[in-house]
């Protein structure tokens, strides 16, 4: 993403509203975005050139994106779909350590399960995933 783009979204922040679930009988609920989860997803060409085919953009409340900075919820994201869940760690059945798991495909939307990314925010401190944390230098 560069700067020019990000500026564009930074510019609409106010504009948008939070596009995570928040639970039953919420889907009508419109939350304050206060920031955006910046995701790329691409390939590596060789040990120095990396190739962002495209990047998940997703509006995020207060509430979500300290959320996904704690350690008790992971986020289930489906990037084909846009539909997302949230996951207790204590309650799952499976332990989970990450925060954000990112499908292609997903039973709402799908017949066939395409793949699993997932994204740990303790391992990528150097790389922020949140927009308001990335540096000029981190979209340039």
């Amino acid at each position: 993403m560069d700067a020019i783009d990000r500026l564009g979204l930074l510019a609409h922040l106010e504009e948008e509203y939070c596009e995570l679930d928040h639970g039953p009988d919420t889907h009508k609920e419109k939350r304050p975005a206060v920031d955006f989860i910046i995701q790329p997803f691409g390939y590596t060409v060789n040990s120095i050139e990396e190739v962002a085919v495209r990047e998940m953009i997703v509006p995020v409340c207060t509430d979500c994106a300290e959320a996904l900075q704690g350690n008790d919820w992971t986020l289930f994201y489906c990037f084909e779909c846009c539909s997302s869940q949230w996951v207790h760690k204590k309650f799952a059945k499976n332990r989970y350590r990450h925060n954000i798991l990112w499908l292609r495909g997903c039973p709402e939307c799908s017949e066939e399960f395409g793949g699993l990314y997932f994204t740990d925010i303790k391992a990528i401190m150097d790389n922020p995933l949140f927009m308001s944390r990335m540096s000029v230098s981190d979209v340039a």
